[in-house]
């Protein structure tokens, strides 16, 4: 199996993973080691590749960057879960002590006596 064969067959279980899965507690791991291994075998492609390798590669282009939109919109997902989070944890602070003193935005002296 040559190595536009191994990275094209990692790119599309890396794809199903993603799509199976958005919510797995490991995808991040899973991706980064994908990443990871990616990096190793693009480094390892040194000679001239055949029309079929090229559309192999076109289709690995196309398929990272649905993979790039899915991860997208699973971050937009992550960053609004802490957000919600954040927002709840400050309005259970103001229920514990709703008496807490409030900030002052400004001060004001006054200067006839």
């Amino acid at each position: 199996m040559s190595i536009v064969d191994q990275l094209h067959d990692q790119t599309l279980k890396m794809a199903a993973e993603i799509s199976a899965n958005p919510q797995s507690e490991t995808l991040v791991e899973d991706f980064d080691a994908f990443l990871i291994e990616r990096d190793e075998l693009m480094r390892e492609i040194q000679h001239e590749l055949s029309d079929q390798e090229k559309e192999k590669i076109k289709e690995i282009i196309q398929t990272d960057q649905q993979m790039a939109k899915q991860l997208t919109i699973i971050q937009k997902g992550i960053r609004a879960d802490i957000q919600a989070i954040q927002r709840k944890k400050t309005k259970q602070l103001n229920y514990q002590n709703p008496y807490q003193p409030l900030t002052s935005d400004g001060v004001y002296y006054d200067k006839r006596k």
